[in-house]
Parts: C-alpha cells; sequence; structure tokens
C-alpha cells in the first residue's frame, strides 16, 4: 500500500506585480465567446459601448483582446449575425488582465448571461464535460484538475481512473482489450510503442504534471485511425496560459513497505538518477571471441605455426577431416613439419600413433590450446563482474515540476508559450512477496488433476527515475490563422531486481537471481496549425508529428541454481533452469505522423449542429530490433565452486582465464575454468517499416435537438514489411531454404502486407 502527500503546490501570480510597469497603467480584457452548444465562435464582434472603433473580432478560436482601457469600469457590447447581442458590465484593473467570458444564444431563446472568472481551459473538468455531452462519439476523459486532488504521478496511474481501464504495470487494458486493439497518441498524433512485441504503450513515461487531460475515444469515427478497437487514448498537454503563470510543484511520497528501509538493488552508474546508464551496463559487441575447448587438428596446427603451409596446399577448416584418406594424409603432414614423424614414417601406423602421444607429452597440444582460446578468456574478462545484488536505504519519493507561461507581442503578433519541467524519482519494494503457480495434468484414469507447479518466495524491488520536458509556442498570425510548435523530450530508466527462492522441493531450492535495466527515450516534435475562413465559415487544421524513440536494456543478468537448504551447498551451471545468461537489447522506433482535416456547416439551423468533414493522413513508421544473448559455460575440469551464494567470487573475471589442470591419469590439460557463448541467430536482428494513407468523409447532422446523425466513410491503405536484417541485405527471397536459422523453428519468412480498407462507421 503506498501513501502519496503532495506537500508543496504553489502557483505564482508574479503578473500581479510585473504588469504595471509594463502596461503602463492601461488594462487588457481577455476572454473567449461560446454558443449555446459551447462551440467557440470565430469573427464574433467585441467593443467598448462607449468607443465602437476599439472594438476587435474573435479568431478562429473564439479568443478577443482588447487593450489601453482607462476606466474604473467598461461596458462592452458582444455581437454577432444570427445571435442575441448581450452588454457585459467589466470592471477594470489598471496595470491589469481581466478575463471575462460570454455566452451569446440565438435569437429565438431568451439570453442568459454567464460570466466566469477564469479562462475555459482544457484542464477543467467542465472543458470535456461539455464536449462529452456534445460528442457523437462515446468518449471519457480525466482532467488534471482531478489528476490533482488524486496525485497520481503517470499517465498509467491516472487513467486508471476511467471507467473500463485497468492496467497490468505500465500498460493498459479497456474494456478487456489490450496490447494491439489499444492505440495512444500526443495531441492526437502517434507516438512509438518503445517494444518489439506489442502496440500497447508504457505509459509511465509521461508525468502527469506536463498533462492537461487524457481523452478515451471508445466508438469509431471517420477521422481517426481504423487500427484500434478497444480505445483511442490521446494524452492532452498543457496549453499556454491566457497570462503570466510561474508553477512550482514539489510531491513527497511515503512507501510503507520501502521508504527509509533496506531494499534489493544493484551496481548503479552515475546517471542513474537521470533515467539512463553512462555505459556502466554497456559494452561493445564487435570483438566476441567464441572459445574452442576441443579444437580440431587443423587449429592446432594453425596455431602452431602451419597455416601458410596449408594455406599453400590449398587446404582449409572446411575440407580437412580426420578418418577420410585425404584429411588423415593433412593430419600426418601436419606431424612431419611439427618435427614429430619422419617423412618416410607416413604410412606408418606405429609411427603416427608414436607422434601422436609426443603431440600431447610434449606440451605442444596445451600450447595451441592456449593460443586458440586466448581470445576468448580476453573476452571472458572483459565482462563486468556486478553479479551480486546489493541493498541500499530508500529515500522519500518525489518529484519537482516547474512551468512558466504566458502570452506577450511580436511584430505585432500575439505569441503564447509555456515551458514545463519535471523530474521523479520513486522506489517500490517487496522483500517477501510469494507466488504459487498451478498446472493441471492428467491422471492415470484419463482425468484431470491440478497440481502446485511452483511455490516462490522472492524479494524484488524497482528504481524509476526520469525527467520530461515540454515547450509550446503558438502565433496568432491574424484572428483566424495560427501555427504552433510543440517540443516534448522524455527520459526514463527503470532498473528491476529479483531474487527468488522456488521451495516446492524442500531439499532443493531453484534460485533465481535477476537484474533488469531498462531505459526509454522519447524526443516528440510536433507543428500544428488552424484556419478559419470567415465567409465560407470554413475551418482547417494541419498537424505534422514526429517522434525519435529508443529503448535499451543493457546487460539483463538472469542466473538461475540450485541450493540445498539441508547441506548448505549450492549447484550451478549444466542445464539447470534457464542457465547464466546476459542480455543487452536495443530498440529504435521512428514515427512521423501527419493530418490534414477541413470542416464546414451545412444546412444550418440555429441551436443544431450541422456540418460536413474531410480529411487526409498518412502515417510511416520505422522500427528496428536487436538483442545479443550471451551464456556462461563451465569447462570440463572446472573446480569452480559457489560459496555462500557469492556470485562476484564465482565469476571473477581471474577465473576466466586460461590454466591447467591434472586429470586421474596424470595428464596435464590446459582449460577454461569458465568461458561465455554467444546464442548468435540471424532472427535476433530484425526490422519492420509500415506506411499508412488514409482519407475520409464524414457529418455530423443533427435533424432535431433530439434525433442526429453522425459518420462518414473512411479508406485506408497499408503498406507493410518486416524481415530479419540479415536474410533481407542478402537478397532472399520468401521460402530460400538458406532462411533456415534453426531446426526448432520453420523458415524465417518476411511478413508483408499490402492492401486497402473500406471503414465505415
Amino acid at each position: 500500500m503506498i501513501f502519496s502527500r503532495r506537500s508543496l503546490a504553489v502557483v505564482s501570480s508574479l503578473y500581479l506585480f510585473l504588469l504595471p510597469f509594463l502596461s503602463n497603467g492601461q488594462c487588457t480584457i481577455r476572454g473567449k465567446v461560446f454558443d449555446e452548444n459551447g462551440e467557440s465562435l470565430p469573427g464574433a464582434i467585441v467593443a467598448p459601448k462607449s468607443n465602437p472603433g476599439q472594438g476587435a473580432a474573435t479568431d478562429l478560436d473564439g479568443n478577443y483582446s482588447i487593450r489601453s482601457l482607462d476606466f474604473t469600469e467598461a461596458i462592452l457590447i458582444f455581437s454577432m449575425v444570427g445571435l442575441k447581442s448581450s452588454e457585459e458590465r467589466v470592471k477594470i484593473v489598471k496595470g491589469g488582465v481581466v478575463v471575462h467570458n460570454v455566452i451569446l444564444y440565438s435569437t429565438a431563446q431568451q439570453m442568459k448571461e454567464v460570466e466566469i472568472s477564469a479562462k475555459a481551459i482544457r484542464s477543467n473538468d467542465f472543458y470535456y464535460e461539455t464536449i462529452k455531452k456534445k460528442s457523437a462519439s462515446t468518449i471519457d476523459f480525466i482532467s488534471s484538475e482531478v489528476i490533482k486532488k488524486t496525485g497520481d504521478n503517470t499517465v498509467t496511474a491516472a487513467i486508471a481512473r476511467v471507467s473500463g481501464v485497468s492496467t497490468n504495470g505500465a500498460m493498459i487494458t479497456v474494456r478487456g482489450i489490450g496490447d494491439r486493439y489499444v492505440k495512444t497518441t500526443i495531441n492526437g498524433s502517434r507516438i512509438p510503442t518503445l517494444d518489439p512485441f506489442t502496440n500497447n504503450i508504457k505509459l509511465d513515461l509521461f508525468p502527469t504534471g506536463l498533462v492537461d487531460n487524457i481523452v478515451l475515444t471508445k466508438t469509431a469515427s471517420p477521422e481517426l485511425p481504423g487500427d484500434w478497437a478497444g480505445a483511442y487514448i490521446s494524452v492532452q498537454t498543457k496549453d499556454y496560459p491566457e497570462q503570466l503563470s510561474v508553477g512550482v510543484e514539489t510531491t513527497f511520497g511515503y512507501n510503507v513497505q520501502s521508504t527509509f528501509k533496506n531494499y534489493i538493488s544493484s551496481a548503479k552508474s552515475k546517471t542513474d538518477w537521470l533515467g539512463y546508464d553512462n555505459s556502466l551496463r554497456e559494452r561493445s559487441h564487435d570483438n566476441f571471441n567464441l572459445a574452442y575447448l576441443s579444437p580440431t587438428p587443423y587449429q592446432e596446427f594453425v596455431a602452431l605455426g602451419l597455416a601458410d603451409y596449408y594455406n599453400a596446399l590449398g587446404v582449409t577448416e572446411n575440407n580437412w577431416s580426420l578418418g577420410t584418406p585425404t584429411g588423415d594424409t593433412y593430419y600426418k603432414l601436419g606431424l612431419i613439419q611439427l618435427g614429430l614423424l619422419a617423412p618416410g614414417q607416413i604410412d606408418d601406423p606405429v609411427a603416427v600413433q608414436s607422434a601422436t602421444d609426443q603431440f600431447e607429452v610434449s606440451g605442444l597440444k596445451n600450447q595451441a590450446f592456449d593460443i586458440i582460446n586466448a581470445p576468448a578468456a580476453a573476452t571472458g574478462q572483459s565482462f563486468s563482474n556486478n553479479w551480486n545484488t546489493t541493498n541500499r536505504v530508500a529515500p522519500l519519493n518525489f518529484s519537482q515540476s516547474f512551468s512558466l507561461g504566458n502570452q506577450s507581442t511580436l511584430f505585432g503578433k500575439t505569441i503564447g508559450y509555456l515551458f514545463g519541467f519535471r523530474y521523479s524519482s520513486n522506489i517500490v519494494s517487496d522483500p517477501t512477496s510469494t507466488t504459487a503457480r498451478a498446472s493441471v495434468a492428467q491422471d492415470p484414469n484419463g482425468g484431470l488433476v491440478n497440481f502446485v507447479a511452483s511455490q516462490t518466495v522472492q524479494n524484488i524491488s524497482r528504481e524509476t527515475n526520469g525527467w520530461s520536458a515540454l515547450l509550446n509556442v503558438s502565433m496568432k498570425l491574424n484572428s483566424n490563422n495560427s501555427i504552433s510548435l510543440f517540443a516534448m523530450p522524455n527520459m526514463s530508466g527503470v532498473n528491476n531486481v529479483r531474487y527468488s527462492e522456488d521451495r516446492l522441493d524442500p531439499t532443493n531450492y531453484i534460485l533465481t537471481n535477476s537484474q533488469f535495466y531498462e531505459s526509454r527515450k522519447q524526443f516528440i516534435y510536433q507543428l500544428n496549425s488552424d484556419h478559419y475562413l470567415p465567409i465560407s465559415k470554413i475551418r482547417m487544421a494541419f498537424s505534422s508529428s514526429f517522434t525519435n524513440g529508443k529503448s535499451k536494456a543493457p546487460d539483463f543478468k538472469n542466473v538461475q541454481y540450485y541450493y540445498d537448504p539441508i547441506s548448505k551447498s549450492y549447484l550451478i551451471g549444466g542445464n539447470i533452469g534457464d542457465g547464466i545468461h546476459r542480455y543487452y537489447r536495443y530498440l529504435s522506433d521512428n514515427v512521423w505522423d501527419n493530418h490534414f482535416g477541413v470542416e464546414k456547416p451545412i444546412f444550418e439551423k440555429e441551436g443544431l449542429v450541422r456540418k460536413l468533414g474531410a480529411g487526409l493522413s498518412a502515417e510511416i513508421n520505422a522500427k528496428k530490433s536487436g538483442q545479443y544473448d550471451y551464456f556462461i559455460n563451465f569447462g570440463p575440469y572446472s573446480r569452480l565452486d559457489l560459496v555462500n551464494n557469492d556470485l562476484d567470487q564465482l565469476f571473477d573475471p581471474a577465473n576466466f582465464g586460461l590454466s591447467t589442470v591434472t586429470d586421474q591419469f596424470g595428464k596435464i590439460h590446459s582449460t577454461l575454468d569458465s568461458y561465455y557463448g554467444v546464442f548468435d541467430t540471424p532472427a535476433n536482428f530484425t526490422f519492420g517499416n509500415s506506411k499508412i494513407f488514409g482519407g475520409y468523409i464524414m457529418t455530423d447532422y443533427a435533424f432535431t435537438s433530439r434525433w442526429r446523425f453522425s459518420g462518414g466513410v473512411r479508406v485506408e491503405r497499408a503498406e507493410i514489411f518486416t524481415d530479419v536484417n540479415l536474410f533481407d541485405s542478402l537478397g532472399y527471397a520468401p521460402n530460400d531454404p538458406r532462411r533456415s536459422y534453426s531446426s526448432s523453428y520453420p523458415l524465417a519468412n518476411p511478413g508483408t502486407l499490402s492492401e486497402t480498407n473500406i471503414l465505415p462507421s
């Protein structure tokens, strides 16, 4: 159970001090004009009653701004063709900014004045409650207003409060549908999943401190892409404010299971606190060398200096095989070159056997072994020795955010900006968690019987550190056209450590030691523009978003071994469980998402929504993933034992060097006590490219206040291709036998999709 307390939440109002000096004592009145349906009204006229020439028209979002008012009270006239005018009294604050929003009603209805003291911004429940009521689609939302009350730090925690949403770690499920059926966007543009196997995005990457609201659309609509079914999620980032606003927020969290207590951890780099590893866990993969515990005679003779001799004969390892006449001849010739066999004795079996024995007794065989395996020993010693877990004391969970936003003018144009930054550090642990896994088997009589397959006690922890920033700059070119630029870098690092004991067999525990660190990076860049044509009342919107995403899981260590609690002895190596592995996983995921939409009112009637919309979209995704899987084996003469569960002692770099051992017959052998191998299969390195082009036409048409039709059709063209890097670079066709990289798996054929779909909704 986690208790979280918001200990400090300060919203500064510095503008009260600054604006008197910036505005020469004059006042500015700003606000927004709505119709009775909650829609913003572009083109409405706002003018002082005493001086109509000082008036202004609302822009495409219904916003207006009037400056240089020197009265103590002003009377403003709000008017628009087809709507009742409204006369509003506004108190003037010299050197300040007054926000005044108004609703204009149709001439057929009685006018009511609604005056609010703050801008109708997206972070309030009111904003999306109005949209939800009027929307033809089924939507749910959670606003930052609610998030502040609940204290949720990540989007994952916040969205779990929406009806029908459940979470599994950082993943979400909507109405029981998850994975590829849920699509997530930032401000309506798609972002990478940073996962090679799922379409579900880990939303814990995004802090709630930089979010205005989270909207879930649950029913299809033509303007939305067609590759989702459970929910279309849009995380709406913060918008710039009407006036100078400085926000500072600090959060501390107390966890009863971990805070100020020891928790299991691992070696950490100097930059873990910033959400990434600075090479402590990383390594080069270009200089890996395999071990050869049983080198062939060809390898031995080449190591002893006969490479040029065999090259002159045209001999390679591929055409050398003992037991064949040609292979045996090459072997005898090698013995002759080493001075162990006289040329005239090449056909004397006794002399050949004596030379073979001399090859071993003289130490040449061990010398060749050392030369052949010296690179493998160097490879083993190059890996870091950080297998043991450690204990640390967990501090308070912590987050710090800062935001600064305002509106200003540049070259006579209104500019709004917002900068936000948030850092967080969080630790959760459970030192005594237990799991029991059940299974079903068939008894001798053909029935089914349940039994316990595992009974595990584990000590686990998860450390999360990360930061996010946001920069949003918008410019109103004029009252009907605006453009905005948005950038949002995100960096997050998660360190998961687990030590478990499966005690199902009371005489032989299966122990697991696991250290998994993953860093994720997403840099999001967006360009948006909105346009309104007053005469035709056409609205147009364009957005282009590019996201560069990367995920790294360097040095994921996983060790399984046995422990006898009676004799207090350990058994490691062999074919125990999953063995001893170090994984290095990499993923790059880049998405370019573009949308253009146009909307026009049709057959207008007061109080009813009637409009026609159309648009185009293009989404391009490029993904690459790679994995290196190294494992540790022990040599046939290994004398290493695990003592006191000290993995660092067992895997000390010295134990990966060359050594000698005397067997039971008194023979001396060169050996490797420990050495690394690699599962080097082409299928560990893959790529995928997709291009999805779409177009739609739709209408939202209210026949009466009770009857409304919303729908249309969307057409999408999808081109998707994925393949193994090596096979694609070599041009292997589908079903080419060379695409078989393992007898356990079928051919690794490319995945392709090329089709057009018509999607009515």
